[in-house]
């Protein structure tokens, strides 16, 4: 987390430090980063703008904030819903099915974590390599579980990773067509992971 960010203890400040972050997060994916000012946020929130500075220095460290808030809560919702499931195969197939749905749950986190390319594109490729990096000390244990090919972890920690992320933007926008079960569209795509597709 940003360190000059000002995270309140009680209760009341908690209440307003997040009415901030939810302001801004439906702000951001209506208007976009760039076309939301400070004053807007404040104005939705109905609060003073000495209120935002009291926990955030400026717009960018509350971006930076909300974007590692997006990270730490998909990778949770994620660890927890594979910690019981057995076999790295499945794990992966759950771990698609749990992304897929929070991005149904939450359609303006995409909107807000690829604008990070255009804010800085430094967050876009720490936000990535962050993900890819915890994504590949599992992949290297199933290698030495004797569940996977001895291949680049590196490597299929993106393919899988961007396997997640445009099946759910296929489900999300309704892309193409046979969008309506999440469930058996994300089972399809790990039985071609598994089978390959070329003869």
């Amino acid at each position: 987390m940003e360190t000059n960010i000002k995270v309140p203890k009680t209760r009341n400040g908690k209440a307003t430090f997040q009415l901030i972050v939810d302001t801004t997060i439906d702000l951001f994916y209506k208007q976009g980063y760039f076309n939301t000012k400070i004053t807007d946020i404040t104005n939705a929130a109905g609060i003073a703008a000495g209120t935002f500075y009291l926990y955030f220095p400026n717009k960018l460290s509350l971006y930076k904030y909300i974007l590692m808030e997006f990270q730490h809560d998909i990778r949770k919702q994620i660890a927890v819903q594979v910690a019981t499931v057995e076999g790295r195969f499945n794990k992966e197939r759950i771990g698609i099915k749990t992304f897929v749905h929070y991005a149904l749950q939450n359609p303006h986190a995409y909107n807000i974590i690829w604008e990070s390319l255009y804010i800085d594109k430094q967050l876009f490729i720490d936000y990535y390599d962050g993900f890819a990096k915890r994504y590949e000390r599992g992949l290297k244990q199933s290698i030495i579980d004797g569940e996977m090919h001895d291949v680049d972890t590196e490597l299929v920690s993106y393919i899988l990773m961007g396997v997640a992320n445009f099946v759910g933007l296929k489900i999300l926008l309704d892309l193409g067509h046979h969008n309506e079960d999440p469930d058996a569209i994300v089972d399809q795509v790990m039985e071609i992971i598994k089978t390959g597709i070329f003869k």
